[in-house]
């Protein structure tokens, strides 16, 4: 693709009435390692407006120029889908926070400028704000996230399932009729899957520490395949990707202030449980989940239920001791495999990560397993074991 510019930004972009796009500059944006599902372009426009010009930075998120990635991913869903939750979901639950009385509505996603899709040429994009020029930082996927960027992104989550949960209460029809078109949810594919295992084999196969676990693993890893219906009461919006590289955080004075989500290609319909557990195993420093999970995870449900109690939701249903169950079945049925199989791109040394448009189901994942991944992968199984998710 050529990324001099944008097809027809004029109409892609919905400008105020007399303003009129008059230039573009238009780079790569994200280093390898960083996006797998899409190509993200740094976008800076020049507007003319009545009363001079204007500058606007944006990102354009474009279809990979691989095609196995598209397949991958099932862009023609997906893209769709990320589309709807910036035009249509973000704007919903606002309005319906604001009907009900909140001033401080969410923003955890960046600005949506506007999107075009066209899955038959390259032409499709999806244009948000660009975080960066207000001084977010994408974390190093190698460190983890500390205690006080942890916190940040689980309240973020929690802003994400409790006010969605609140409207499906409150509003079944609009959740379902407005909402739920855009959440279809993202299955794999058993050819590329296979691989995948082929990749966990070779890991167990180098580590000791792993291999009185391994028939386990591989079964546990089969349940990733298996789509499950989503349980009631909890079910609500899931980001299901959210990892360090889709979080962008803003520190003041060395502290981190503000996070944002990105990436919501993979929304669906399920449990926040699913995230919750996702986030903390893909992403939190180890030392911090041994030493906290509990607290975590109060913490987030504290969150979650003070958005739905704002929003004046009846919260007997959601207690700490209902959501410590969807934990415990979320892990047991769809979260080891989700773990396992994204410790591969979080671990993987930055030196042999391949640019979106030359991978290959044979080197999406590195041949070479890091001492990282090694690391982080016995302590993920042996936390797993130690709460009873999965077991010799």
């Amino acid at each position: 693709m050529d990324t001099a510019h944008i097809k027809d930004i004029n109409n892609l972009i919905k400008l105020d009435h007399g303003k009129t796009i008059i230039d573009q500059k238009v780079r790569r944006l994200t280093a390898p390692g960083e996006n797998y599902g899409s190509l993200m372009l740094s976008v800076d426009l020049t507007v003319k407006t009545p009363h001079g010009t204007e500058e606007i930075h944006a990102v354009a998120k474009m279809l990979p120029p691989s095609k196995f990635i598209q397949e991958l991913f099932n862009t023609n869903v997906t893209f769709r889908n990320e589309i709807g939750f910036y035009s249509k979901i973000v704007p919903l639950l606002q309005n319906f926070q604001k009907e009900r009385g909140v001033a401080k509505v969410i923003d955890f996603a960046p600005r949506y400028y506007g999107s075009r899709l066209n899955l038959d040429d390259d032409s499709t994009a999806l244009v948000l704000e660009n975080l960066k020029i207000d001084n977010y930082v994408l974390l190093d996927r190698l460190e983890g996230t500390d205690m006080d960027v942890t916190k940040l992104i689980l309240e973020d989550l929690a802003q994400l399932h409790g006010v969605s949960l609140a409207l499906k209460l409150h509003k079944p029809d609009v959740f379902e009729n407005e909402i739920k078109p855009f959440l279809a949810p993202w299955k794999p594919i058993p050819s590329h899957y296979a691989k995948l295992k082929k990749d966990l084999h070779r890991l167990i196969d180098h580590v000791e520490e792993l291999q009185p676990f391994r028939e386990k693993i591989d079964k546990e890893f089969d349940q990733q395949m298996v789509v499950k219906e989503p349980r009631e009461p909890f079910a609500t919006v899931c980001h299901n990707d959210c990892w360090i590289t889709n979080n962008l955080v803003k520190f003041d004075g060395g502290k981190a202030v503000k996070n944002k989500m990105v990436d919501y290609q993979l929304c669906s319909y399920g449990s926040p449980a699913r995230d919750v557990l996702f986030f903390i195993f893909t992403t939190v420093k180890s030392h911090i989940v041994e030493a906290s999970y509990d607290y975590l995870i109060k913490f987030y449900h504290q969150k979650l239920i003070s958005i739905l109690e704002e929003l004046k939701c009846d919260t007997n249903e959601f207690s700490l001791e209902a959501f410590e169950k969807e934990l415990d079945y979320e892990a047991r049925n769809s979260q080891f495999g989700h773990v396992a199989f994204m410790l591969f791109p979080v671990f993987a040394n930055k030196e042999n990560v391949k640019e979106v448009a030359e991978m290959t189901p044979e080197n999406i994942i590195s041949e070479e397993i890091s001492d990282l991944l090694k690391e982080k992968f016995i302590f993920f199984v042996n936390q797993f074991v130690k709460r009873k998710w999965i077991y010799n």
